[in-house]
């Protein structure tokens, strides 16, 4: 947002970078699944249970949906003229407040995910 208007230019950059943290979400679920079959072996460290395996698989379906989500926004502004000012009652601000808002829910709840699991199987 520049001196009070909202650009089309300024929604895509959020999308931008919500899509780079989103991936990086999901990186980090492979790491752990990776390092739940390297400790299946291991005295010390107990592996993940499957109650804990379908949480991490709906985890990253929800994060999936969301950057496909943003994909499809994205495609929706290309039409527009990307320095064209809307007004926060706009349709596409509206839209982009909602994605803010489940960005926003899903980064605590995959914060507090892995955390959890990166002490349970950490050393």
């Amino acid at each position: 947002m520049k001196g009070g208007n909202i650009n089309l230019i300024d929604l895509d950059f959020e999308y931008k970078m919500w899509k780079n943290r989103l991936s990086l979400f999901v990186k980090e679920i492979d790491i752990l699944k990776v390092r739940n079959e390297e400790v299946k072996h291991e005295q010390n460290i107990e592996e993940l249970n499957t109650v804990e395996l379908m949480v991490l698989d709906e985890h990253t379906e929800q994060l999936n949906k969301l950057i496909n989500r943003i994909k499809v926004q994205e495609n929706e502004l290309q039409f527009y003229n990307k320095d064209f000012p809307i007004t926060k009652k706009h349709q596409y601000f509206t839209e982009h407040e909602g994605l803010r808002i489940k960005m926003e829910d899903i980064s605590k709840i995959h914060f507090y995910r892995v955390a959890d699991l990166t002490k349970a199987l950490g050393i």
